[in-house]
């Protein structure tokens, strides 16, 4: 059997959040296993039976965050779409992922998120909102980028297949904000070049799957 390496040359990332420093083999270990397992951490630790303390650790923080998602997909009410909306009575309703909705009234619309879900966006996002009947509320024509920008952050939501030039619309995402919400676009990429950091940080070896 190979020697396990020494030191904490990795670390292990998880929703852009630090789970654990590591080995390099732990680490490789666990990017192997979460594929092996569907990125499923409650199925890693129970279809394998030895682990480092620190890969165990790393996996068991992992598994909490999945399962506290899971729940909130789950919670009551979560896939209920909204009948009205700040701009009147909604005439269509499409899902972007479940507790988000981008709803459309007879004159206007915009992206209506579930205060089930809220926990999706950031605090900068969620002080741009309108509240509405248990809804953070984002109109279309400045608002509702903020909302886009953070699902595609977080891979919640994909640009639909229909737009081709998928660059040049996130770019139009982007220059919306710059425009519209300058303290939350500065925001946001603080946090980003933050994230950056800390992996830059980490000598040999990082792993985020999410």
């Amino acid at each position: 059997m190979a020697q396990r390496k020494t030191g904490y040359g990795a670390a292990v990332y998880y929703t852009q959040k630090l789970m654990g420093r590591c080995t390099v083999s732990d680490s490789e270990a666990y990017a192997v296993l979460m594929e092996q397992c569907a990125h499923d951490a409650a199925r890693v630790l129970r279809e394998y039976a030895y682990f480092s303390p620190e890969l165990k650790s790393i996996l068991e923080k992992v598994a909490e965050i999945q399962a506290e998602q899971s729940r909130a997909f789950q919670s009551p009410g979560l896939y209920t779409q909204p009948k009205n909306s700040p701009w009147g009575e909604v005439q269509q309703c499409d899902t972007l992922c479940p507790g988000v909705f981008l709803v459309y009234t007879a004159s206007h619309g915009g992206v209506m998120v579930s205060k089930d879900m809220d926990a999706i966006l950031s605090p900068a996002a969620r002080k741009c909102a309108l509240r509405s009947n248990g809804f953070l509320c984002y109109e279309e024509d400045c608002d509702e980028n903020i909302v886009f920008r953070e699902l595609l952050d977080k891979k919640l939501w994909a640009i639909p297949d229909r737009i081709q030039d998928k660059a040049g619309y996130e770019e139009r995402i982007n220059e919306s904000l710059r425009k519209y919400h300058p303290d939350y676009w500065r925001t946001r990429q603080a946090g980003r070049e933050n994230h950056d950091a800390r992996q830059a940080a980490v000598p040999v070896h990082s792993t985020e799957l999410s």
